[in-house]
């Protein structure tokens, strides 16, 4: 018996749930599971059995949590070591090593979320996109346009890779056939600063500009990265070589300047995308090109997305060769 009582305690022991969040709703319910992030009056929430939910903080009577979590008000932002429970509806408190935890209306908070942990395994992530052109014409077309990106992050390195594919016919008269890819290497030798290396290829099978190639380096800045996103800006020393299609070719170098925002909106059902990049050749004949996009996903789930985008192409010179393309794309796309 005494035997048989011991093997129930140890199998207790190890059979201990694992330490999650808890909200406790207006209407006597509880959600458990672990907590993404807190903005406006959204709160996000990833269950075990109904996945990401999303909850009206009005709607919430208090909360606990036993992870580190910063928490922002109108006039402070302060990391928690755990968010405990309180009785009175609408209230919580937090334990970050004052002597007694400070009690805080829901309605004081601006955002809560996780901190950015320090990596040191490899993190992976990326996301693949089917689109499709939006043009007012009555011609029969056909579109192909696959984008993928994805990003490996380890310790103080980030490599990127992005590709893009697009092919179109109208009337059966192929209009653009396109690709390029591009290897991003970052070093974060700082908190925020890092140094980047960035190798590009791009194809225009029918464009004046038959093939860019280029190579550069230089510093970058992140200015944010947490569970609504990030924003970073860079600039590099570019080496460029351009091949147009007249047999017209040039090697010089020049500056590149870039930037890539990311933004979750309303408790993470929209992300705000927007990233472009200028580079400006040291050449009498190419004044500045510009490649841009801007556009909002909306979340299907955690892994799935609709999205309505813009993408700008914009190649001035100072002879007949100027480009100025804009298109609007519409599509579905699949993250990891």
């Amino acid at each position: 018996m005494l035997k048989s009582r011991c093997l129930l305690l140890l199998s207790l022991l190890f059979a201990l749930p694992a330490v999650a969040d808890t909200i406790w709703l207006d209407n006597g319910d509880r959600l458990t599971g672990r907590i993404e992030v807190m903005e406006g009056n959204k709160l996000v929430i990833q269950t075990e059995f109904a996945g990401q939910v999303s909850v009206r903080v009005d709607r919430i009577r208090t909360l606990e949590s036993d992870r580190q979590l910063l928490v922002k008000t109108s006039d402070n932002t302060q990391r928690a070591r755990r968010i405990q429970p309180s009785e009175t509806a609408g209230e919580i408190f937090l334990v970050n090593g004052e002597p007694q935890p400070q009690a805080f209306q829901l309605s004081q908070l601006r955002q809560l979320m996780e901190p950015q942990p320090v990596i040191e395994d490899w993190v992976w992530d990326g996301r693949v996109d089917l689109s499709l052109e939006l043009e007012n014409t009555d011609s029969k077309k056909r579109d192909l346009d696959v984008d993928v990106s994805t990003e490996a992050r380890h310790g103080d390195w980030r490599h990127a890779f992005a590709g893009d594919f697009e092919r179109d016919y109208r009337d059966d008269i192929k209009t653009r056939h396109f690709w390029e890819s591009d290897y991003t290497l970052s070093w974060f030798f700082d908190e925020k600063w890092f140094w980047q290396n960035r190798l590009g290829y791009q194809r225009d099978h029918l464009g004046e500009v038959e093939r860019q190639m280029q190579l550069g380096s230089g510093p970058g800045y992140e200015w944010w990265n947490n569970a609504l996103g990030r924003f970073e800006t860079s600039a590099r020393l570019e080496h460029m070589r351009i091949d147009g299609r007249d047999g017209d070719d040039s090697v010089n170098n020049g500056v590149g300047l870039a930037w890539d925002y990311r933004r979750f909106l309303l408790g993470k059902r929209f992300q705000l995308v927007h990233n472009a990049e200028t580079l400006i050749p040291h050449n009498d004949a190419v004044n500045y090109i510009v490649d841009a996009e801007l556009g909002l996903r909306y979340l299907l789930n955690s892994w799935a997305s609709l999205s309505l985008m813009t993408e700008w192409d914009y190649y001035n010179s100072s002879d007949e060769k100027s480009r100025n393309e804009t298109r609007y794309k519409v599509g579905f796309g699949v993250n990891w």
